[in-house]
Protein backbone atom coordinates (compact mmCIF):
# COMPACT_ATOMS: atom_id res chain seq x y z
CA UNK A 1 0.00 0.00 0.00
CA UNK A 2 1.50 3.38 -0.97
CA UNK A 3 2.08 6.01 1.70
CA UNK A 4 0.32 9.37 1.60
CA UNK A 5 3.60 10.98 0.52
CA UNK A 6 4.02 8.51 -2.36
CA UNK A 7 0.42 9.10 -3.40
CA UNK A 8 0.92 12.87 -3.23
CA UNK A 9 4.01 12.67 -5.45
CA UNK A 10 2.21 10.44 -7.95
CA UNK A 11 -0.78 12.79 -8.23
CA UNK A 12 1.49 15.80 -8.62
CA UNK A 13 3.54 14.14 -11.33
CA UNK A 14 0.39 13.13 -13.22
CA UNK A 15 -0.71 16.78 -13.37
CA UNK A 16 2.76 18.06 -14.29
CA UNK A 17 3.48 19.81 -17.58
CA UNK A 18 6.04 18.12 -19.80
CA UNK A 19 9.42 19.78 -19.24
CA UNK A 20 11.98 18.03 -21.45
CA UNK A 21 15.15 19.94 -20.52
CA UNK A 22 14.67 19.99 -16.72
CA UNK A 23 13.68 16.33 -16.71
CA UNK A 24 16.82 15.49 -18.71
CA UNK A 25 18.86 17.58 -16.28
CA UNK A 26 18.05 15.10 -13.52
CA UNK A 27 15.48 16.91 -11.38
CA UNK A 28 13.51 14.16 -9.61
CA UNK A 29 9.88 14.28 -8.39
CA UNK A 30 9.26 17.91 -9.37
CA UNK A 31 5.86 19.05 -10.60
CA UNK A 32 6.48 21.31 -13.61
CA UNK A 33 4.63 24.29 -14.97
CA UNK A 34 5.92 25.47 -18.35
CA UNK A 35 4.98 28.95 -19.54
CA UNK A 36 5.96 31.22 -22.43
CA UNK A 37 8.02 34.15 -21.19
CA UNK A 38 8.68 36.45 -24.15
CA UNK A 39 6.11 38.94 -22.86
CA UNK A 40 8.08 39.10 -19.61
CA UNK A 41 11.14 40.61 -21.29
CA UNK A 42 9.39 43.93 -21.93
CA UNK A 43 7.94 44.48 -18.46
CA UNK A 44 9.47 47.70 -17.18
CA UNK A 45 10.18 48.26 -13.50
CA UNK A 46 8.15 45.28 -12.41
CA UNK A 47 7.86 41.53 -12.25
CA UNK A 48 6.14 39.29 -14.71
CA UNK A 49 4.05 36.62 -12.99
CA UNK A 50 4.73 33.28 -14.65
CA UNK A 51 3.28 30.55 -12.41
CA UNK A 52 0.81 30.33 -9.52
CA UNK A 53 0.23 26.85 -8.17
CA UNK A 54 0.25 24.60 -5.09
CA UNK A 55 3.26 22.80 -3.77
CA UNK A 56 1.01 20.37 -1.87
CA UNK A 57 -2.21 19.25 -3.53
CA UNK A 58 -3.83 18.10 -0.27
CA UNK A 59 -3.36 21.32 1.74
CA UNK A 60 -3.93 25.05 1.15
CA UNK A 61 -0.26 25.74 0.37
CA UNK A 62 0.54 27.92 -2.64
CA UNK A 63 3.45 29.52 -4.41
CA UNK A 64 3.91 32.03 -7.16
CA UNK A 65 6.96 32.54 -9.33
CA UNK A 66 7.74 35.80 -11.09
CA UNK A 67 10.83 37.31 -12.62
CA UNK A 68 12.15 40.44 -14.24
CA UNK A 69 15.04 40.66 -16.62
CA UNK A 70 17.62 43.39 -16.87
CA UNK A 71 19.45 43.44 -20.21
CA UNK A 72 21.82 46.15 -18.95
CA UNK A 73 23.63 43.73 -16.63
CA UNK A 74 22.28 40.51 -18.19
CA UNK A 75 20.52 39.49 -14.99
CA UNK A 76 17.26 37.90 -13.95
CA UNK A 77 15.69 38.64 -10.59
CA UNK A 78 13.50 35.73 -9.51
CA UNK A 79 10.74 36.25 -6.96
CA UNK A 80 8.91 33.47 -5.15
CA UNK A 81 6.00 33.96 -2.79
CA UNK A 82 5.12 31.08 -0.46
CA UNK A 83 1.61 31.27 1.02
CA UNK A 84 1.01 28.57 3.60
CA UNK A 85 -2.63 28.79 4.70
CA UNK A 86 -2.40 25.60 6.75
CA UNK A 87 -2.08 26.68 10.40
CA UNK A 88 -0.58 23.35 11.49
CA UNK A 89 1.77 22.22 8.70
CA UNK A 90 5.19 23.51 7.75
CA UNK A 91 7.17 22.33 4.75
CA UNK A 92 10.57 22.59 3.20
CA UNK A 93 9.93 23.47 -0.46
CA UNK A 94 12.36 23.24 -3.37
CA UNK A 95 11.94 25.27 -6.55
CA UNK A 96 13.69 25.14 -9.90
CA UNK A 97 13.25 27.63 -12.72
CA UNK A 98 14.78 26.65 -16.04
CA UNK A 99 15.03 29.54 -18.51
CA UNK A 100 14.89 28.29 -22.11
CA UNK A 101 15.57 29.99 -25.45
CA UNK A 102 13.37 29.73 -28.56
CA UNK A 103 15.10 26.46 -29.55
CA UNK A 104 14.30 24.92 -26.16
CA UNK A 105 17.91 25.07 -24.95
CA UNK A 106 18.45 25.95 -21.31
CA UNK A 107 20.28 29.27 -20.92
CA UNK A 108 19.80 29.84 -17.18
CA UNK A 109 18.86 28.03 -13.99
CA UNK A 110 17.49 29.07 -10.59
CA UNK A 111 17.18 26.87 -7.51
CA UNK A 112 15.87 27.58 -4.02
CA UNK A 113 15.13 25.46 -0.96
CA UNK A 114 12.99 27.50 1.41
CA UNK A 115 10.95 26.83 4.54
CA UNK A 116 7.21 27.59 4.63
CA UNK A 117 6.01 28.07 8.19
CA UNK A 118 2.38 27.38 9.17
CA UNK A 119 -0.05 30.21 8.44
CA UNK A 120 2.64 32.51 7.02
CA UNK A 121 3.34 34.19 3.70
CA UNK A 122 6.86 34.99 2.54
CA UNK A 123 8.23 36.64 -0.55
CA UNK A 124 11.89 36.26 -1.42
CA UNK A 125 13.97 37.45 -4.34
CA UNK A 126 17.20 36.08 -5.74
CA UNK A 127 19.29 37.27 -8.69
CA UNK A 128 21.10 35.26 -11.33
CA UNK A 129 23.45 36.52 -14.02
CA UNK A 130 23.34 34.70 -17.32
CA UNK A 131 26.22 34.14 -19.72
CA UNK A 132 23.68 34.32 -22.58
CA UNK A 133 21.65 37.42 -23.43
CA UNK A 134 18.54 37.56 -21.20
CA UNK A 135 16.52 38.77 -24.20
CA UNK A 136 16.76 35.23 -25.56
CA UNK A 137 14.51 33.83 -22.81
CA UNK A 138 11.43 32.39 -24.51
CA UNK A 139 10.06 29.88 -21.98
CA UNK A 140 10.32 29.26 -18.25
CA UNK A 141 9.80 25.80 -16.73
CA UNK A 142 9.12 26.08 -12.98
CA UNK A 143 9.31 22.96 -10.84
CA UNK A 144 8.29 22.55 -7.21
CA UNK A 145 8.32 19.78 -4.63
CA UNK A 146 8.48 19.20 -0.90
CA UNK A 147 12.05 18.36 0.01
CA UNK A 148 14.30 17.91 3.01
CA UNK A 149 16.29 20.68 4.67
CA UNK A 150 19.55 19.89 2.91
CA UNK A 151 18.25 18.57 -0.44
CA UNK A 152 21.86 17.77 -1.21
CA UNK A 153 21.22 15.96 -4.50
CA UNK A 154 19.12 18.87 -5.79
CA UNK A 155 21.67 21.46 -4.66
CA UNK A 156 24.50 19.49 -6.32
CA UNK A 157 22.43 19.23 -9.49
CA UNK A 158 21.91 23.01 -9.49
CA UNK A 159 25.62 23.76 -9.01
CA UNK A 160 26.56 21.32 -11.78
CA UNK A 161 24.11 22.93 -14.24
CA UNK A 162 24.99 26.46 -13.18
CA UNK A 163 28.67 25.77 -13.76
CA UNK A 164 27.94 24.25 -17.19
CA UNK A 165 26.10 27.49 -18.14
CA UNK A 166 28.92 29.64 -16.74
CA UNK A 167 26.26 31.39 -14.69
CA UNK A 168 26.90 33.56 -11.64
Amino acid sequence: MPTLKQLSIAIGLLTSDHAAVPEQDGWKNYVWRVQPAQQCLTVENGYCDVVQDRWDWKRPQYYSFAFRSNPADNSVMSRITLRNEDPDDDDQVCFVASFLDAQGQEIGIFFANWRALPGRTYTREAPIWLSTDVRKIATVAVGSKQCDVKAMADAANFYRIRLAHNQR
